[in-house]
């Protein structure tokens, strides 16, 4: 039986700029400790939630959601579990063209990357063939984990992004946030892709799940957490939780 229970699973061959991507998978861990063992790819491993000692070559380092491990191909590595939560992870397997030397490394992602990723992974479908409007999602996400990590703390606040920041809290339907812009809502998500890689809808989800993870971090319950976000049913803030992150509030909680 593996040692994970996949979630995501998308077997595919993506060219882009001499980075082609094999496999794009959501791992939920079923067991405590998983054994060294080695691929013939090169992985990114990132983790969204739980917490665990991911080991890479040998070396051991603690890791809970934000850290993203990359694995270059043969390079033995393995897993023990550390606290209740079981962790999630996003795996990437991918090799390089022309092939060139891929080096291992580990770094934290910032919590609006963070955010971005799992927004833009809730538009990747589960199983099933994927259509060609699936790809930008796809694509969006290595872009976001092969980033600059010096640029992660200045996300942009200027331009058409710094008139609708502070507009993303707002309850009412993305036509009238887009209107309280100044744009009809197709022609702002399209200058809004152009200039932070993603629409209208996925700010606000990222916006909305930041705000989110903070009140389920200090509300009493996730009743009270949905309350405190806007949400009058908390069945349904459930629901719209699980869709953007891969996991019940409930967990998140548990492993916070």
């Amino acid at each position: 039986m593996p040692a994970w229970s996949p979630l995501l699973v998308q077997k595919i061959e993506i060219h882009a700029l001499g980075f082609v991507l094999r496999k794009l998978q959501l791992n939920r861990h079923r067991d405590a400790e998983v054994s060294a063992h080695a691929h013939d790819c090169a992985q990114l491993i990132l983790y969204l939630s739980g917490e665990g000692r991911q080991t890479v070559g040998g070396r051991r380092r603690h890791a809970r959601a934000g850290d993203l491990f990359v694995i270059p191909p043969g390079t033995p590595h393995g897993f023990a579990l550390l606290g209740r939560s079981r962790p999630l992870c996003l795996v990437l397997d991918y090799a390089l063209k022309p092939p060139a030397r891929v080096r291992s490394s580990h770094r934290r992602l910032a919590a609006g990357t963070l955010s971005e990723l799992q927004a833009l992974l809730a538009h990747v479908p589960r199983k099933g063939r994927l259509r060609l409007s699936d790809y930008s999602a796809i694509l969006a996400v290595v872009a976001r984990l092969l980033d600059d990590p010096r640029g992660e703390a200045t996300p942009p606040v200027a331009g058409v992004f710094g008139r609708v920041q502070p507009l993303l809290g707002e309850a009412g339907p993305l036509r009238q946030v887009a209107r309280a812009a100044g744009f009809h809502p197709d022609h702002l998500t399209r200058k809004l892709k152009r200039e932070t890689g993603l629409g209208l809808r996925a700010l606000r989800n990222r916006w909305r799940l930041e705000r989110a993870r903070a009140a389920l971090r200090s509300a009493g319950s996730v009743a009270d957490a949905a309350l405190q976000c806007g949400f009058d049913d908390p069945n349904y803030f459930a629901r719209w939780y699980r869709r953007q992150t891969g996991v019940a509030p409930s967990h998140f909680r548990a492993g916070r």
